[in-house]
This record gives C-alpha cells, sequence and structure tokens, in this order.
C-alpha cells in the first residue's frame, strides 16, 4: 500500500473525527494493511495482525455487500460498532467470463475491506447531546437481536435483554406483572421493524412512559432507540417521542456519512486496483506469447536435427553389414557388431525424436487397414526367439494365439501395421531388457468390440519411483534406454482408439504385465 492510500485514509478519518475513532484496512486474508492516524511503533505491533474471524471481514467477503455490526468488543477491549465495505477487482483473470468480472461475484476478485470504527461511548454521548435538559430521561439502544449497545447501568451493554443477567436486574425493581409488561415491549419492539410505540411500565411506586422507535439503514432493520421518562405531564412525554424520532434521524445521517467515506475510499482504491490487474495481465500475456514462441523454435530445431541426424545413418550401416560379410577375422567381426549395434541405437533414438515431435505437435499419422493382430504379433515374436537364441540368452519368450478347429483364430484390427509393430517390438524390448532369467509371455483375450493383448514378465517390476510418471518422456529406471519407448507407444495406441496400463505382478514372481487394448473389427 502507497502513502497515497495511507493519505487518503487518514483524510477520511479528519474528516470524520468527531464520530469515528478510526478507519481500516484489511487485505484479501484478513490481515492489517493500514490504520488511520498511527503512528510507527503502533502500526508494527498491528501489521498483518489477523482478523479474518470478525464478522465485519467473512460477511463482506462472503457477499460481497456492507455490513453494519452490532456492538463488537474489539481487541483493545473497547466496544465499537463496525461499518464495513468490500474492496472488488472490477478486472479478474483471463479466465473470468464478463458477467463474473461485471456483477463482482468472481471469487479473485475480493482484495480486502474497508472498516471504520465507532466507539460506543461516542454513539451514546451523540444521544445524550440531544436530550432537553429539563426532562429527566434516559435513552437506551439495542441492536435487531436485543443486545445492549448503551444503557446507564453500563455493565449491562453487550448484554441480551432476554438473557439472565438483565432480567435478574429488572425482577429487583419490576413486579412480575411489570416485568412481563417490559418483556412484551422489547420483544415487539425488536419484531416491528417499520413502527414505533410507547407504554407505560410502573416501577418502584412511579409511572415512567417508554417510546420506542426503530432505525433502518438501506430499508432494514438496524437498531431500536428506547426512551425512557417520567409520566409527570402528557405533553412532555409528547414532546420526549418527537425528540426521539429526531435522534433516529440523526443516527441515520451520521452512519450514512460513515458509508459515504467508506464508499469514496472504495471507489478510488478499486480505480487504482483495476489499473495494476490490467497492466499485469498484459504482461502475463506478452511472456505466454514469448514462451510459446520459444517451444515453437524448439520443435522446430529437434525435427531438422533428427532429420539431419537419420542422413549418415543408413550409409554407415549399409556399409558396415557389406564390410563384415567380407571380413573372416573373429576380432574384426565382433569390433564391426559393436559398431553395427551402436549406429542402430543411434538409428532409434533419431526415429523416436521424430515420433515424438511428431506426436507434441499433433501431426502423427496413420495409415490404417485391416490386418491380423495374431500373424503381427507371431512374426514379431519368431524375430526375438531368433535373438534370444543368438545371444544364448537365459530368456523363454511364449505366445500361444487361441486355435478353433486346430487352426489359429485371426483377430482384425483396423491400424496402422508399422506403428503397432513399434508398440509390441517396444514392450518386448522392455520385458527382455528387465528380465535376466525367467519367462516372458504374450497373450491376446478378445471381446466383442476389442482386443486386450498382455506383455508379462518375471523380471524387477517397475520401480515405484519410476510408476507415477511411468508412461511419461525420459522416465526409465536403466542407463540402456532413453525413457522414449513407453512414451511412445501409449500415443500410438491412444491415436488408434485404444489405451495402454501397466502393473506389477501380484503372484509369488516377480516382475510386471503391460497391457494395451484396440478395437476390432468384423472381416
Amino acid at each position: 500500500m502507497s502513502i497515497k492510500e495511507h493519505n487518503l485514509i487518514n483524510d477520511r478519518q479528519n474528516h470524520t473525527n468527531d464520530l469515528t475513532d478510526f478507519y481500516m484496512w484489511l487485505d484479501q486474508y484478513g490481515k492489517i494493511v493500514w490504520i488511520s492516524n498511527i503512528n510507527a511503533t503502533t502500526y508494527q505491533k498491528y501489521k498483518g495482525f489477523d482478523l479474518s474471524y470478525r464478522p465485519y471481514f467473512t460477511v463482506p467477503r462472503d457477499t460481497r455487500t456492507p455490513y453494519y455490526s452490532s456492538l463488537i468488543e474489539s481487541n483493545d477491549n473497547v466496544p465499537r460498532l463496525y461499518i464495513s465495505y468490500p474492496v472488488l477487482s472490477k478486472a479478474g483473470s483471463e479466465n473470468d467470463t464478463n458477467n463474473n468480472v461485471n456483477n463482482g461475484t468472481n471469487p479473485n476478485n475480493f482484495k480486502g475491506i474497508v472498516v471504520a470504527a465507532i466507539n460506543g461511548v461516542t454513539t451514546a454521548n451523540i444521544l445524550k447531546s440531544q436530550l432537553l435538559p429539563q426532562f429527566n430521561s434516559t435513552i437506551s439502544l439495542l441492536d435487531n437481536n436485543g443486545i445492549i449497545l448503551h444503557a446507564n447501568n453500563r455493565s449491562l451493554i453487550g448484554k441480551n435483554v432476554f438473557g439472565t443477567e438483565f432480567q435478574t436486574v429488572i425482577s429487583s425493581l419490576l413486579s412480575d406483572s411489570s416485568k412481563n409488561s417490559l418483556n412484551d415491549l422489547m420483544n415487539s419492539s425488536l419484531q416491528q421493524a417499520n413502527n414505533g410505540g410507547m407504554q407505560d411500565i410502573s416501577m418502584s411506586g412511579k409511572t415512567y412512559t417508554i417510546a420506542y422507535e426503530p432505525v433502518t439503514l438501506q430499508g432494514k432493520h438496524f437498531l431500536t432507540l428506547y426512551l425512557n421518562a417520567p409520566h409527570n405531564l402528557a405533553s412532555n412525554v409528547a414532546m420526549a417521542i418527537a425528540q426521539q424520532k429526531n435522534l433516529s434521524t440523526i443516527i441515520i445521517i451520521a452512519i450514512g456519512l460513515v458509508a459515504l467515506c467508506g464508499a469514496y475510499l472504495v471507489l478510488n482504491w478499486n480505480k487504482k486496483l483495476q489499473t495494476t490487474v490490467n497492466a499485469r495481465t498484459e504482461e502475463l500475456r506478452r511472456a505466454n506469447e514469448q514462451l510459446k514462441y520459444r517451444d515453437e523454435m524448439q520443435r522446430e530445431f529437434i525435427n531438422v536435427a533428427a532429420h539431419e541426424l537419420r542422413t549418415p545413418i543408413q550409409p554407415i550401416l549399409g556399409l558396415a553389414d557389406i564390410l563384415r560379410s567380407k571380413i573372416k577375422d573373429k576380432e574384426q567381426v565382433e569390433l564391426l557388431d559393436v559398431i553395427l549395434r551402436n549406429v542402430k541405437r543411434f538409428q532409434r533414438l533419431s526415429q523416436d525424436i521424430l515420433d515424438v515431435t511428431m506426436i507434441e505437435s499433433l501431426s502423427l499419422k496413420l495409415n490404417k487397414h485391416a490386418i491380423d493382430l495374431n500373424d503381427l504379433i507371431l512374426t514379431i515374436v519368431e524375430d526375438h526367439q531368433k535373438q534370444i537364441q543368438k545371444s544364448d540368452g537365459k530368456v523363454e519368450l511364449l505366445y500361444e494365439p487361441e486355435a478353433k478347429e486346430g487352426k489359429r483364430n485371426p483377430i482384425f484390427v483396423q491400424a496402422d501395421r508399422e506403428r503397432i509393430t513399434q508398440v509390441v517390438w517396444n514392450l518386448l524390448n522392455n520385458a527382455i531388457k528387465f528380465t535376466k532369467d525367467g519367462t516372458i509371455s504374450i497373450s491376446t483375450k478378445v471381446t466383442d468390440r476389442e482386443v486386450i493383448v498382455s506383455v508379462k514378465d518375471t523380471g524387477e517390476g517397475i520401480d515405484p519411483k519410476i510408476r507415477p510418471r511411468l508412461f511419461s518422456k525420459f522416465a526409465t529406471g536403466s542407463s540402456q534406454g532413453t525413457g522414449l519407448g513407453l512414451y511412445i507407444s501409449k500415443s500410438v495406441v491412444e491415436a488408434h482408439g485404444g489405451r495402454m496400463w501397466a502393473e506389477n505382478n501380484t503372484d509369488r514372481r516377480r516382475g510386471a504385465t503391460f497391457y494395451f487394448r484396440l478395437p476390432v473389427i468384423g472381416i
């Protein structure tokens, strides 16, 4: 909060100094930001003090409307009335609808409250100053719940007129009939928000006329004012009643003055707040545009780099294969095998980078046609079985497709053969990588509308640290991979209208099972 806002609040306090104790601004969390005309030492004591539990904060926050309190015991033990106005921002976030911004109901536009505090003693002194000295009369003030805001007996202030303490006091002064008449009078006066009245009450051998008049604010019953005068002359009582009506008018005018000052503060602060919010919104918009531009440039660079990396790979693979076929020396052949393995790994990496770029730019294209999923899986399994035999692996790879009358059942899906091959290949490679010695089994389960393919291994299982982000980019627990295979596989399956998931095995054997499902078609 700047010096300008400090001076604005202090200026309002100077104009209403004979009525208000202070003005106070609370932020959106109910903490003190500024109190009018306060020295630096006291301000540091109360700065940031939490008043979020006070009704003069919670009601404007929840309703976005002004609040007029009953008598509240302040933190400095002084009873006060509080009038608070919400501080609302007209400009909300970029996601706000125009309707939310205009009617002030958006939860993001509440910025705090401006509150005026009126000492209960000050209110009583204003009322007393209006009484004519020749009348031996007293006044009392209740809120619309029956709480005593002012009475000659200060010990009763803040008590409910229907509570034990007040009823005990009047029982000692009035007979049972007079007590019941007084209670009926107060109950009636609190319920009749638009009508005044009077009644005679006998007390200590004297007759008193008690007149009452409601105090309304913006059409709502706010307070009820009572005038108690000895019943000497009817004319005096009539004059007292007229006087009491004037007091009601004075209270309304005083409260209206405070409300206008509060509204002036709110409007000025809202104007500055709107300018600030608009400036910050423009900054965020520009920053967002810069991020989009940088992201687009990054994707373009990765795409070009991956294409350029693929260009020399194919000639290296071809020449290395030719050279290997002509060399008979075992040691040299082993060296060439190392080169071939790493070049093929480099080739897979560049292809994975291109696939990720296409997935993220939503440009992954599928060449769909009807394919036999059983035939595709059998081909891939046979290739992997040959690789396992060449490497003297201890892993057993199994696939037994469903058969009917001695014939293998075809499973037809509308899919891109190359991409689905990539998915199955990735899942088997992943299972072999984490299964040093054991069994890998692939199976299919067909329903009327879909086929579920599962790849189950007896390897290490899914690391709990990796599991939450298993299908994300670069999620891997191995030093041999980039962590792109499962991300690409899941994206390819979803592009076919399917789903992929995984879980650790729950039986005695360790390992994990990866699943994916695809829609089937009838041929």
